[in-house]
């Protein structure tokens, strides 16, 4: 559902005693929360709004931890019963990044990391985390999620040859070192400058949902290592040293063990950076995303050139990444200059999906569209044989084809579509989504998401876009000329 105003005046009038007298929009960033600020009474507020319930339970739990233990966050004024709704403090517009960008603010960047060493080991101390979303720990299943969104958001999406097996085995060799860092500490996982807001010239954390228990560098190699704020090696260095210094204020450091593991975890955050800015920019073509990719691979291969990770064994993974900075868009990418992005003047969004976790979220942002129900066709889910496939396996296929009427269920679907689509191309739409839902988002689903993308690629010669949201699946279609 989308936000509701109503909902938010009544939790100012609940807060202040007073009504609201303005509330205004605010940018979100990559974000898919809504902001507004809010005020009346003599009070200000920002009002948030998130989809993800269980996502915004961990913020609400981690954040009143956090301040009760002295970190600076914003203050969680009130909650919705819906639990989607909520305001807190408002620290002000102006984040870290904004200002590295304007002026020297060393003092102010050795703040930032005096903050976040602790919060990691004294700000959650004691904290359950059994409220954590979506997982309690930084584990080799969450090592995977990052790894394979390079691989299927990016890599994929570029159309790198690639080996899968030998692929795999590196990725097995990067996890299994990952996980012999120390991981009992809190892990905020998003740290970097965009995220760190600066009022009354202290730095205040926001966007901290993701956090779980884990180790600490990986924080600080995702805020020495993000792409936009571009640190030079000497000032990384200097802030590497100032942060050691401050943690070893707060816990015991073996520091040569803790860098090797900081280039170590530099480099997994990179892989997933990048299957951000794949997804983010070439699947949902958002074109600030995809500018990041050149200078993302950039960075990759510099930590690779530099010897800072001969520690790993991981040479057929970096012999992927130096070859993807010859594959982006088909052209030699050193820098920004020579990457272009091409939005498609037409896409369909086509999602398969699992009734039992809700309907599809619409990236968009325009809302509509068409979600069909493909529970009336048989289960191939009930069958032994099929319980590790999926809809675009061809057995199950065979199967919907032969058992149910799922052809004749698609020719009734791409009757309807062809109404939408002609229409919406001819008034100079962009998208259009198109949502298919089973009991378990594995096979029927699939299947039916499958054949309308191609359908719709081949017939309309449209852009799809096609997501098997329970699978962890995106791929790109585009059409031949």
């Amino acid at each position: 559902m989308p936000y509701n105003e109503q909902t938010i005046r009544d939790l100012f009038y609940l807060w202040v005693q007073a009504p609201a007298e303005n509330i205004t929009a605010l940018k979100a960033a990559g974000s898919n929360r809504c902001y507004f600020r809010i005020s009346g009474g003599g009070k200000q507020a920002v009002a948030t709004y998130g989809a993800n319930q269980l996502e915004n339970i961990a913020f609400f739990a981690i954040g009143r931890y956090a301040r009760q233990q002295g970190v600076k966050v914003p203050t969680i004024y009130v909650v919705a019963d819906d639990e989607l709704h909520y305001l807190q403090e408002d620290v002000g517009d102006i984040s870290l990044f904004e200002l590295l960008a304007t002026q020297d603010n060393n003092l102010l960047l050795k703040k930032t990391l005096d903050a976040l060493a602790f919060m990691q080991v004294k700000g959650l101390q004691g904290f359950g985390y059994t409220q954590c979303y979506p997982v309690e720990s930084f584990d080799r299943q969450s090592i995977f999620w990052d790894l394979n969104y390079f691989k299927y958001d990016f890599l994929k999406l570029i159309r790198i040859d690639i080996d899968e097996a030998r692929l795999e085995k590196d990725f097995n060799r990067l996890a299994d070192y990952l996980l012999t860092a120390d991981a009992s500490f809190f892990m905020y996982r998003d740290f970097q400058s965009r995220n760190v807001m600066v009022h009354d010239n202290e730095p205040y954390f926001i966007d901290f949902q993701g956090g779980r228990r884990g180790p600490l560098a990986y924080d600080l190699a995702s805020f020495l290592f993000q792409v936009r704020a571009n640190f030079s090696e000497q000032t990384r260095e200097a802030l590497l040293q100032h942060y050691l210094d401050a943690l070893e204020k707060l816990t015991t450091v073996n520091r040569p063990i803790f860098i090797e593991q900081l280039y170590a975890f530099a480099f997994f955050k990179g892989l997933q950076n990048l299957g951000t800015y794949g997804y983010r920019g070439l699947f949902e073509q958002k074109e600030l995303f995809a500018q990041s990719i050149p200078q993302a691979i950039a960075n990759l291969c510099s930590l690779i050139d530099s010897g800072k990770l001969n520690h790993l064994s991981t040479n057929y993974l970096f012999e992927v990444v130096q070859g993807t900075r010859y594959k982006v868009q088909g052209e030699k990418v050193q820098g920004h200059s020579s990457f272009t992005f091409h939005p498609s003047p037409f896409t369909v969004t086509i999602t398969s999906f699992s009734y039992k976790k809700g309907y599809p979220h619409d990236s968009r942002g325009n809302g509509g569209g068409f979600v069909f129900d493909c529970r009336g066709l048989n289960n191939p889910g009930r069958l032994p044989e099929f319980a590790n496939l999926n809809g675009s396996d061809k057995e199950v296929i065979d199967y919907l084809e032969k058992e149910s009427l799922a052809k004749e269920f698609l020719q009734y679907i791409f009757a309807a579509l062809e109404i939408s689509i002609c229409n919406y191309i001819e008034r100079g739409f962009t998208n259009l989504s198109v949502a298919f839902g089973c009991t378990g988002g594995q096979h029927r689903s699939v299947y039916c998401a499958e054949q309308t993308a191609k359908y719709l690629v081949e017939k309309y010669k449209v852009k799809v876009r096609l997501v098997h949201r329970e699978q962890r699946i995106k791929q790109l279609l585009n059409p031949k000329p």
